[in-house]
């Protein structure tokens, strides 16, 4: 349970399913008024019914794909229609396809841009400025380790994570002083639908199995294994908890131990 949060209303982007869902589900066992987002209304309903089934309080759900420049706007609509302006916005949402550098056009970059950059610059400019109001809130964007260190394969993911991460740390600074933190956190192979495609790839470039292309990345982390969407649910939960109104302008890794910088 995440102190500090009961009543709070929270956004969590791609929230149907893997490590956006366990988000959604910390948040309204912990007392918050969350909307699930997800691109399909069957996918929405099923997870609200899931997180209520899980003991959430209130919950409820809105379809709307990222990809159109218009879903935030909708997504921050809905929210302040069923509960009120958002003190919690986690933004998550798929990956785009892996690819050598070599391979990537300026088409490739652009719709990489709209997917994971566009959307996170929406949210903050449709929020920040209520939470500023308020004098408090929480602004969270679940990126990948790739913004720390590039993954082999993964040039799209490489350029947009690691700018979103800048746009943010940027952010943060100048939001700090009225009560708002702005954080993202990276994780590390996590076992989601999202891992299992980059996988199969993998597995298909290489000749192995997907479970082989697991195993392989499970040792690569001094954990050994991959890591649960629950472990980086909770890390996303302290950062949007009372207790971590110190902590902003941070990448978190939440890796396993993946990556060997010191700070």
């Amino acid at each position: 349970m995440i102190a500090g949060v009961d009543g709070r209303i929270a956004i969590v982007g791609g929230s149907s399913s893997g490590l956006g869902y366990a988000v959604a589900e910390l948040l309204s066992r912990s007392g918050a008024q969350v909307m699930v987002v997800s691109r399909s209304d069957e996918r929405v309903a099923k997870a609200v019914a899931g997180i209520r089934v899980a003991g959430g309080k209130v919950v409820e759900g809105c379809a709307a794909d990222f990809m159109d420049a218009d879903a935030p706007a909708a997504v921050v609509a809905a929210t302040r229609d069923a509960f009120g302006p958002p003190d919690i916005v986690v933004t998550n949402g798929g990956g785009p396809p892996g690819m050598p550098a070599v391979s990537a056009t300026a088409e490739d970059l652009s719709a990489a841009c709209e997917l994971l950059l566009l959307p996170v610059q929406r949210f903050a400019e449709l929020t920040l400025p209520e939470m500023r109001s308020s004098g408090w809130g929480r602004f969270v964007a679940v990126t990948s380790i790739a913004a720390r260190e590039p993954l082999q394969g993964l040039v799209l993911s490489n350029a947009l994570r690691a700018a979103v991460t800048g746009y943010l740390k940027s952010v943060s600074d100048e939001v700090a002083a009225d009560g708002v933190t702005v954080n993202t956190v990276c994780p590390g192979f996590t076992a989601t639908d999202r891992l299992g495609v980059l996988a199969k790839n993998v597995a298909e470039r290489e000749g192995l199995t997907v479970d082989e292309v697991f195993a392989q990345w499970a040792e690569t982390a001094p954990v050994h294994r991959l890591l649960q969407p629950e472990e980086v649910a909770a890390a996303v939960g302290f950062l949007c908890s009372e207790g971590a109104s110190g902590i902003t302008g941070v990448a978190l890794p939440v890796d396993g131990g993946l990556g060997r910088s010191l700070i």
